[in-house]
């Protein structure tokens, strides 16, 4: 289960690096459960939520780096990332806890 500082976690990094005017930042390798997180939390974040899971989702990606100024790319780990988009984006590093507290809520589920 994500603590309430992982749930912090979460939105204070994408949201201290979207305070540049222009910012496009990305989480890679997101479990279900960190992606799930994005899809329930995006109003919490300064900027536009796109939760890439598929191919399917990618067109919407696009759209949003072609867009946008400020967006917060949350790539499942499920989803082969290409430069097009890694290219553009600075990566959010999250912690080894916090990663496999969302991956046991994964199992769970």
């Amino acid at each position: 289960m994500l603590t309430e500082k992982d749930e912090a976690t979460l939105i204070n990094q994408p949201n201290a690096l979207l305070a540049d005017y222009h910012a496009r930042v990305m989480i890679r390798d997101a479990s279900d459960a960190i992606c799930s997180f994005y899809e329930v939390n995006a109003n919490k974040i300064n900027g536009e939520v796109v939760v890439v899971r598929s191919k399917d989702d990618e067109s919407k990606a696009a759209n949003a780096r072609n867009t946008y100024d400020k967006v917060l790319f949350v790539f499942s780990d499920q989803y082969w990332l290409t430069s097009y988009f890694s290219g553009v984006s600075q990566n959010i590093p999250l912690s080894k806890s916090l990663i496999k507290r969302a991956l046991m809520m994964n199992k769970v589920a």
